[in-house]
């Protein structure tokens, strides 16, 4: 026997409740209404901040995905850009002769060896002190460093500490939004078990496939056993 689903997602609480208002205000117009007015008035306007809250929360989570993928491309600039620029130090320092020390500024070894930064932070702090280790080198009366120029990397630090600090942003409004929406849940899983409690109780002379159809017309899905038969007209049907 097929056996009732309760959602178990915001997407699906949202389905059963739009579903179950449509469904009521035609049963209603049509003088057969199995949802009476003030059960039908609080799933509306349950219903209505359920989803304002949802869609602020795909709108978040939209945000923090562009901010992230935005960061992740100023990342990788940043690291084309210092790669480029241990190139350029390291090919002057062999072409002219210049003391491998002069490499210590740029955070290299003296044998030219590149380090290996861990994750996002490590790559800033990086070139923060690359940046930092040109003008040293000047003061000590080197060249300044050129392509890419020690200005040209700072530019390209800037937009990357800039674009991480969005991602920072981003996720804090997304957690806002989630636990937003995770206190219009309890309230929405009350009032759909109200639905069904109701339109059960208003169908209960009806055979169990007539109840079912009935359910389904508010929002309700079935799960059904393998090779268990479906219900007649059930267009989603569910085999778990």
């Amino acid at each position: 026997m097929p056996m009732y689903r309760a959602p178990d997602s915001d997407a699906s609480r949202l389905a059963f409740m739009g579903k179950a208002i449509e469904t009521a205000v035609l049963d209603s117009a049509n003088g057969r209404a199995y949802i009476d007015a003030p059960l039908l008035q609080d799933l509306t306007d349950q219903y209505a901040a359920y989803n304002a809250a949802y869609e602020k929360t795909q709108a978040a989570l939209g945000s923090r995905v562009s901010e992230t993928a935005e960061s992740s491309q100023a990342l990788d600039r940043l690291k084309m850009y210092v790669s480029h620029l241990w190139t350029s130090i390291s090919n002057r320092a062999q072409r002219l002769g210049l003391s491998a020390g002069v490499l210590n500024y740029y955070q290299l070894t003296s044998d030219g060896t590149r380090p290996a930064p861990n994750g996002r932070d490590e790559w800033l702090q990086l070139a923060g002190r690359i940046v930092s280790g040109d003008a040293e080198a000047v003061a000590a009366g080197f060249a300044p460093v050129a392509e890419p120029t020690a200005v040209e990397l700072q530019a390209v630090l800037a937009t990357a500490v800039a674009e991480a600090n969005d991602v920072v942003s981003a996720d804090r409004a997304y957690d806002v939004a989630q636990a937003e929406l995770a206190a219009f849940r309890p309230q929405a899983d009350e009032l759909i078990q109200e639905v069904r409690d109701v339109v059960l109780f208003g169908t209960r002379r009806m055979d169990a496939p007539s109840q079912r159809r009935i359910l389904r017309s508010y929002g309700a899905q079935f799960r059904y056993l393998p090779d268990e038969p479906v219900d007649e007209g059930d267009m989603e049907p569910v085999v778990e």
